[in-house]
């Protein structure tokens, strides 16, 4: 077996393998052998059919499998022989094997670029972390919202016309000018006055409107509203009000907090368990705040050429990630008319960032010898198990058996060297409002200078 090793560019590779005729023949000959044994061909009895014959017929499919056989033979030890790593799964070229012909063939693959990076270049990165923690009044609106979500609705017994926090019950029919709409006819709605579920201007309507009265409201929709009757048209609501109710909310005190499950014994045990889920909440943000500065710095730290093929990856990634998420809001990306090919190109820049970004965390991690343990393994586990409520057993398994802990181990390796770029950055505290104007700033558009 020769191998030679030609620099394509400063990340991608081209090995060439030259198998000998020998191998060829051998492969080929093993092939034909366990074909004639099992063909069946017209006018030959099993095993019967001369060589030429079963070239004819099984050609194309012995060759195919005289691939398989000379690549899987010789590939990782080429590769082992140029001491090379592809990053991603190699491009194979070669032809067809034929006998008594050398087989060549060559791989094409990118490799982590070379470059140099010194520990003080990322150690005392200037991090800004915002002041985000959990407030009294908001505790105050978590439970408020509790309350409203809890309430129950009672038929109001005095006679008053309806105000906002009512739920006005109706009839209602629409028309398309003096055209009665098709479909736009209903009884007994519920119209929350301030929810913010129906149409703004028929809460409007309705307020200070009384049992008996007849109330109209024009409406205009917008011309890609998913009703075609309705889109880019004023539709007028002719509504008879058929009663009033008031939302009544539960008291504040420990008989509600056990209304609410088991776990609250006490008004003050759900208080504390929303305030610690606040504090995880802005505990997070103020993390993932963290882990894009040092992103964006760890970033401009060195100068190489991307590889190609991790970014076609990680652009096939987050374009799935995009549909996956329409699919969970109830969008088909089919029926949305999604481009892929245009949501690859508009992803492809930030793509890049996060396949450099990552690259040099790699080197950073191999700088401090960072290494993942079965004890933080374990941990991660736990994590997810607290999360999901699986145990950590059942979900080891599963990943063991779809193959996944690599990628959990090389997630655990990146939090780990963000956590020690972060431990030896300096953090300042800042208001919110500081970095939301800096991040404005950023993602806004430059003026360009070129007058042509």
């Amino acid at each position: 077996m020769k191998v030679n090793v030609e620099q394509l560019s400063q990340v991608q590779r081209q090995v060439t393998v030259e198998l000998p005729a020998s191998d060829v023949d051998k492969a080929l000959n093993k092939i034909y052998n366990q074909l004639k044994s099992r063909a069946k061909i017209k006018g030959f009895r099993p095993g019967k059919a001369p060589r030429a014959v079963l070239e004819r017929y099984y050609g194309d499919q012995a060759a195919n499998e005289a691939v398989q056989e000379l690549l899987g033979g010789t590939y990782h030890e080429a590769l082992q022989e140029t001491g090379l790593e592809p990053v991603a799964q190699p491009e194979f070229d070669f032809d067809p094997p034929a006998m008594g012909q050398d087989f060549v063939y060559k791989l094409i693959f990118d490799v982590r670029p070379d470059f140099e990076l010194a520990k003080e270049a990322y150690q005392g990165l200037e991090l800004k972390e915002p002041k985000l923690e959990a407030s009294e009044e908001e505790l105050n609106q978590r439970l408020e919202q509790l309350l409203e979500r809890q309430s129950v609705l009672v038929p109001l017994e005095e006679e008053r016309p309806a105000e906002i926090g009512d739920v006005v019950v109706v009839d209602y029919q629409a028309y398309d000018g003096d055209e009665v709409l098709e479909g736009g006819t209903a009884e007994n709605v519920d119209v929350d006055l301030g929810g913010g579920q129906s149409q703004q201007e028929i809460e409007v309507a309705l307020v200070k409107a009384k049992v008996g009265d007849e109330v109209e409201a024009a409406v205009h929709y917008e011309d890609d509203h998913p009703n075609k009757e309705m889109a880019g048209k004023d539709i007028r609501f002719v509504m008879q009000v058929k009663g009033l109710k008031k939302k009544v909310k539960p008291e504040l005190d420990d008989d509600f907090a056990r209304s609410l499950g088991g776990e609250f014994e006490s008004l003050q045990a759900l208080k504390d368990r929303i305030s610690g889920d606040m504090d995880e909440m802005y505990g997070e943000q103020r993390n993932q705040e963290l882990r894009k500065q040092i992103l964006d710095q760890v970033r401009e730290l060195a100068e190489f050429e991307v590889p190609a093929s991790l970014v076609a990856e990680e652009t096939e990634a987050m374009v799935g990630d995009f549909k996956q998420r329409l699919q969970q809001s109830g969008m088909d990306p089919e029926m949305a008319g999604l481009d892929e090919a245009k949501l690859a190109e508009d992803f492809k820049s930030e793509a890049e960032k996060k396949v450099k970004a990552g690259i040099i965390l790699g080197k950073i991690t191999a700088l401090e010898e960072i290494e993942t343990s079965q004890e933080d393994l374990d941990a991660e586990f736990e994590k997810m198990s607290q999360r999901t409520g699986q145990p950590a057993q059942a979900l080891k398994d599963i990943y063991n058996k779809n193959n996944a802990m690599p990628s959990l181990t090389a997630r655990i390796l990146e939090e780990k060297t963000l956590q020690a770029i972060k431990a030896g950055a300096n953090i300042k505290l800042v208001d919110p409002a500081e970095l939301a104007a800096k991040s404005g700033e950023e993602t806004a558009e430059p003026e360009s200078d070129d007058a042509s």
